[in-house]
């Protein structure tokens, strides 16, 4: 009698665990997420080679059902924006600012902006996006090319 309460309860654990497995990426990415860091990388070789990573443990992200996305920040709203999922491995936040000035070149990001999901799980959720800039400046005689790299993870 033990064993078949042990397989019944093995066989639901089983197909708990399958079910989530087989949801769509929408489903699997709402919800609240806690940030664990944001990781920035900023690459103008050979003169700049940097790489700055931050905590963001204090952030929450509500990706809701309804395709809003809010980030709150020890109880304080900080940013309301949109997201979405493209071909199941790219997510589209909707609104964003990355809010790094580069003089005579503007502002980095743009209102969409496409994230390659990296990891996925029902604990852990890591997005990346990479972003190529060509600077001119003055009395330099070639265009500066710099590639920043933009890491989330997040936890629940």
């Amino acid at each position: 009698m033990k064993k078949i309460a042990f397989f019944i309860a093995a066989a639901a654990m089983l197909a708990s665990c399958t079910k989530w497995e087989n949801k769509s990426t929408e489903f699997k990415v709402t919800g609240v997420w806690t940030g664990i860091n944001t990781q920035i990388n900023i690459q103008a070789l050979p003169f700049l080679d940097s790489t700055d990573i931050q905590s963001t443990t204090d952030m929450e992200a509500n990706f809701m059902d309804n395709g809003g996305l809010t980030i709150d920040s020890a109880g304080t709203r900080i940013d309301s924006l949109g997201w979405a999922i493209k071909n199941d491995t790219i997510l589209v936040l909707k609104g964003l600012d990355l809010g790094i000035e580069i003089p005579g070149s503007g502002s980095v990001g743009s209102a969409n902006m496409n994230f390659v999901i990296k990891t996925l799980e029902q604990d852990a959720f890591t997005f990346r996006v990479d972003t190529n800039l060509t600077v001119t400046v003055p009395g330099v005689p070639i265009p500066l090319s710099i590639d920043i790299a933009q890491i989330q993870r997040w936890g629940k």
